[in-house]
């Protein structure tokens, strides 16, 4: 992962691109998981005054605005881009990380997907040609592994379920430490099933 910082009338500290490299670390798992091995990473940083309307007083304090984008230079290419502003430099830094650890998230799951509905068209097709048509077609089993990213809330669960389109979704309950599963509904609602199991 090639890291390149750019600052627009602002110097990168030491201490600032240690944080950034830091958390970049924890990334190099979730970017191996969706198959993304060429990375590049622009981290830009740039500051200006905040408006009168956000702070009360004469002096309007500085407000620091960081840009991450993340360029995927495998086949299925494409670019990651996140940006926050805060008036302290390493809050700006940890929200926008945070944020671009949400869209990873979402990416694997993506490309999780992709190679499931991959696989099944290949094993429906393999089936059709070999299978006698007087046999009964048993039903495909497929073992996948079980990967509970991060502690969310209930909350965070059903928005990821929602976003990335799956029907039920296990997490680790950030308040409980229990392992829980999210899930849709014929109805077109959410349910939530405590397991009672304490997550890893």
């Amino acid at each position: 992962m090639n890291v390149e910082f750019i600052g627009k009338a602002v110097e990168w500290t030491d201490a600032m691109k240690s944080f950034v490299e830091g958390k970049l670390e924890r990334f190099s798992r979730l970017l191996k998981e969706a198959e993304e091995d060429q990375v590049e990473v622009v981290v830009t940083l740039s500051t200006s005054r905040a408006k009168h309307k956000d702070y009360a007083g004469e002096s309007r304090p500085t407000v620091f605005r960081v840009d991450l984008d993340i360029y995927l230079k495998t086949s299925g290419g494409g670019v990651i881009h996140a940006w926050e502003e805060d008036v302290d430099v390493f809050s700006a830094l940890d929200k926008v990380l945070d944020e671009v650890e949400r869209q990873l998230i979402k990416l694997k799951q993506r490309r999780l997907e992709q190679r499931r509905k991959g696989h099944k068209i290949k094993e429906e097709l393999i089936g059709s040609i070999t299978a006698p048509s007087r046999e009964v077609e048993r039903p495909t089993i497929i073992e996948e592994e079980l990967v509970i990213e991060k502690p969310m809330s209930e909350e965070d669960a059903i928005f990821e379920l929602q976003e990335s389109g799956v029907f039920f979704l296990p997490f680790v309950d950030a308040k409980t430490g229990e392992l829980k599963i999210a899930y849709r509904k014929r109805s077109g609602s959410f349910g939530i099933i405590n397991t009672r199991c304490r997550g890893a």
